[in-house]
């Protein structure tokens, strides 16, 4: 059996999909993903993903006319052509995702049904739809197709991510090398909006406490993002330092040799969170009951105050001491855990 795996974006979304992707490989031959190409390190490597077709959607809808479109797209179609899927599992939901479902060539095509689909289009390109509850967690999303297309239960829900963890980042790897043999904590104030940052007040007062108890703060930043986190360390007192600049995909092998993440909600904290370091993730705008990071070591700490709904950005009830009390009560718990766990 060869499976077709639609899931375009975004970071967060991809990285949940992992256990579907994982829970069909297990029973089937092979297994392509339909992947946006900015993402498609996030799964290259994977040991249950064999090809990986990179589709260039935003692009294409951007210039649908242009010579480059049509070259991409041709190639596109060759590489799906080849393929050639027995089963589709479109795990998006989207008009986007849908002319790939479409445009393949399979017996079977399963997705989203009309309740669930964000975009309800979708359903009218598959034969068997799966319906969830809307406060399913997108992980539980993904693992219902599984369970429709699989005739079972009982699938890992952490996203494993064991193959870019593993991969080599010369950037991470001689940073790595090059620092004191001190601990250290990656923070991850910023997020794709401005209501779901962390305040870069509170990052710089957290700086400086989490230095007090033994654990040096660094920052992981992204484009655009230096100036915002170098202003962070300044404000630290020296405290802080900046983390290496590395692609999104390196901030698990990046994560996975610290002693704790603490993050906003975006990508690099789900991948952290996945890796098994000690995860604190800051929530304000989203449902983290359907977008929180998955893993074994997490705290989700969620701002109460509502001031995102009015467009506050800072997560204003996350004080530096709320969320030094539950960094160091989750080192804690790990210090108490039992050998193996």
């Amino acid at each position: 059996m060869k499976f077709l795996l639609v899931r375009l974006s975004s970071f967060g979304d991809v990285v949940f999909t992992l256990p579907l992707a994982k829970a069909l490989r297990g029973e089937g031959d092979r297994l392509a993903w339909a992947v946006e190409g900015p993402l498609a390190e996030l799964v290259e490597g994977a040991p249950y993903v064999d090809d990986v077709l990179v589709a260039t959607t935003r692009a294409w809808r951007r210039r649908p006319f242009s010579e480059a479109t049509r070259a991409e797209l041709r190639t596109f179609l060759r590489a799906l052509g080849a393929f050639e899927p027995d089963l589709v599992v479109d795990a998006q939901g989207l008009l986007k995702s849908a002319w790939i479902t479409l445009a393949a060539r399979a017996r079977r095509k399963v997705g989203f049904g009309f309740r669930t689909a964000t975009e309800r289009v979708n359903a009218l390109v598959t034969h068997e739809r799966v319906d969830v509850p809307p406060e399913t967690h997108v992980v539980d999303r993904g693992l219902a197709l599984a369970e429709h297309v699989l005739g079972r239960t009982g699938f890992p829900r952490t996203p494993d991510v064991s193959h870019l963890v593993a991969r080599p980042a010369p950037e991470v790897d001689d940073w790595v090398a090059a620092r004191p043999a001190r601990p250290f904590a990656i923070l991850q104030p910023f997020s794709s909006r401005e209501t779901k940052e962390w305040d870069a007040g509170e990052t710089a007062a957290f700086c400086r406490a989490l230095a007090a108890k033994g654990l040096d703060p660094v920052l992981r930043w992204g484009p655009g993002e230096r100036e915002r986190a170098a202003r962070i360390v300044a404000d630290s007192g020296g405290t802080a330092s900046l983390a290496p600049p590395s692609p999104p995909a390196a901030s698990a092998r990046l994560a996975a040799r610290a002693a704790l993440f603490v993050g906003a909600d975006t990508g690099p904290t789900h991948l952290a969170a996945a890796a098994g370091t000690p995860t604190v993730a800051l929530y304000g705008p989203t449902d983290p009951a359907r977008f929180g990071p998955v893993g074994p070591r997490v705290r989700i700490l969620r701002d109460g105050t509502g001031a995102y709904n009015a467009g506050v950005p800072g997560l204003p009830g996350l004080t530096a001491d709320v969320v030094l009390e539950a960094s160091l009560a989750l080192l804690d718990e790990r210090a108490d855990a039992p050998a193996g766990a």
